[in-house]
């Protein structure tokens, strides 16, 4: 198995970079997932590590905004009772500063936020909403926190949502614009990198980044 991974980490060391230039034709949107306070920079669930990345989401914000881009920032907020902390400890309650996204993005602006509940963005009403909003979408990149949890699901279900529909959009996930949290039990590395695995296997584009 370890030699399995260091040969995926070889793979994702050689991967193309996309230009924003290709993708400026009208048809890419942008999503960002929980570049909020609670996993970056405060909070039992912030990481460093997830930090990192804010200046890269920072640059495809500021993108896709000069290419007009639709935007959409998910940001994870709940109420202080909510059935997910049955599984995670309370995190990003509404009203608090963890729930907001970094302030950085929030002077950039150009996005639609969408609050979410749970760790799958694409179940909110509103992200449905988004989709149906813009028919004429035929990428979409994904960015954002944590690669293992939200950022999978979100785009298997993305990837799978269109595969039932015969829709054809291309998921495009830079990994430099991704991270994960290291834990007890959690390697960062290791969750990583399987996660990445997992959705290039189910057809989403990855790529070194977007620039």
């Amino acid at each position: 198995m370890l030699n399995v991974l260091e040969e995926w980490r070889t793979k994702l060391s050689e991967l193309p970079t996309i230009t924003m230039k290709t993708l400026a034709d009208g048809k890419t949107g942008l999503v960002i997932v929980d570049m909020v306070n609670g996993f970056l920079t405060e909070g039992v669930l912030s990481s460093p590590r997830s930090a990192s990345v804010l200046p890269v989401v920072e640059n495809l914000l500021k993108m896709a905004n000069a290419s007009k881009m639709p935007v959409v920032a998910f940001a994870d907020c709940h109420e202080p009772d909510c059935i997910e902390f049955q599984s995670f400890p309370p995190h990003c309650i509404r009203g608090t500063s963890e729930s907001e996204i970094a302030e950085s993005l929030q002077q950039i602006g150009g996005y639609l936020k969408i609050e979410k509940n749970s760790t799958n963005g694409f179940l909110t009403p509103e992200f449905q909403q988004f989709l149906t909003n813009h028919p004429e979408l035929d990428k979409m990149i994904v960015c954002g926190v944590c690669t293992d949890i939200c950022v999978m699901q979100f785009a298997l279900t993305l990837k799978t949502f269109c595969n039932q529909s015969e829709r054809n959009l291309n998921i495009i996930l830079p990994v430099n614009a991704v991270e994960t949290y290291d834990a007890p039990n959690h390697n960062a590395d290791l969750c990583g990198m399987m996660a990445l695995q997992f959705m290039a296997q189910a057809g989403i584009t990855l790529t070194k980044e977007i620039d």
